[in-house]
């Protein structure tokens, strides 16, 4: 997967075109939401596929160095507000901004990854060649395991969530994470609303799996990380959606912004094929005694008729 970095000189605005605000707010958008979306001018000929990891590197005279990780939502197209003389604008989402001055030096960055110019990264981009990717990512999950853990940090609520920017996003079944989805307080909100039925395909973990899948369901956060700004509060209700995991990445799938669940369903009705036949209770597990009954059915179906129902 490539991999790119995008220079920032602190005394300008914090992106490009309609999505471009001050860092502060940006960062502070991050470490309540878990995401910022906005848009980055790239050079004509930067190749940015979904998925590239990103990493934000400050200029200027001082705090020099990576200050933050995010991926490309949705790659390099022109934009009404940028003239196509001077780039192409590239949907970024970040995940993780550190507070101004906290960023990894350029000292280090250069004693730990050698192969990269970092006098020479560009606000354009400039390419992380794939040998030394998991050097930088390496110096990255470094520097932030000896930083204090962010208050609220999704990773207390499902430690399988790595921090940001510290494993490659081909290790990583989905791209966008949002915080409000691991939110133990808005996801019950959400579930005692809603119920625990798939609000796209309508399964039920209980139905499916009886007492252990009882209360079972994870939720999704439909309002797109562009669309969330520093005065968003959350609706657990009307923000939130109980999805099974099948439905959920799914979801996550769409780009630039995440499918709804009409999508979703559109998707089911569009695709979905006669049912099976041997399914004689939808969303169970069929009894031996059941299987049973059902061969009988099947042979006295297939039997030739009998002399008294040809007369």
């Amino acid at each position: 997967m490539a991999a790119v970095v995008l220079g920032w000189n602190p005394a300008t605005a914090f992106g490009a075109g309609p999505g471009r605000t001050d860092y502060a707010m940006a960062a502070a958008t991050v470490d309540r939401t878990g995401l910022f979306g906005t848009r980055w001018r790239v050079g004509r000929g930067q190749h940015l596929d979904r998925g590239t990891d990103v990493w934000l590197f400050a200029q200027g005279r001082h705090g020099r160095g990576l200050l933050g990780h995010g991926v490309v939502a949705s790659g390099p197209q022109p934009g009404a507000a940028l003239p196509a003389r001077l780039g192409l604008l590239a949907g970024i989402v970040f995940d993780l901004l550190l507070p101004p001055g906290d960023a990894l030096p350029a000292e280090l960055l250069t004693a730990s990854v050698p192969d990269l110019n970092w006098g020479a990264v560009r606000s354009t981009g400039t390419v992380v060649p794939e040998q030394v990717q998991g050097q930088v990512r390496a110096a990255w999950a470094s520097y932030l395991r000896s930083r204090p853990v962010p208050d609220g940090w999704q990773g207390d609520v499902d430690p399988t969530i790595p921090v940001p920017g510290s494993m490659s996003q081909d290790t990583l079944r989905q791209v966008a994470v949002n915080r409000y989805e691991h939110d133990p307080d808005a996801v019950a909100r959400c579930v005692a609303f809603h119920g625990t039925s798939c609000a796209a395909c309508g399964l039920s973990m209980q139905q499916v799996y009886g007492p252990n899948g009882a209360n079972f369901v994870q939720v999704h956060h439909i309002v797109p990380p562009a669309a969330i700004g520093p005065d968003y509060t959350l609706d657990p209700v009307a923000d939130l959606v109980p999805l099974c995991p099948n439905c959920h990445a799914m979801a996550h799938r769409g780009a630039p912004d995440p499918f709804t669940p009409a999508e979703l369903r559109q998707m089911l009705a569009s695709a979905a094929g006669p049912l099976p036949v041997r399914n004689p209770l939808p969303g169970t597990v069929p009894t031996p005694e059941q299987l049973e009954a059902q061969d009988d059915a099947d042979r006295l179906r297939s039997a030739p008729s009998s002399g008294a129902d040809a007369q």
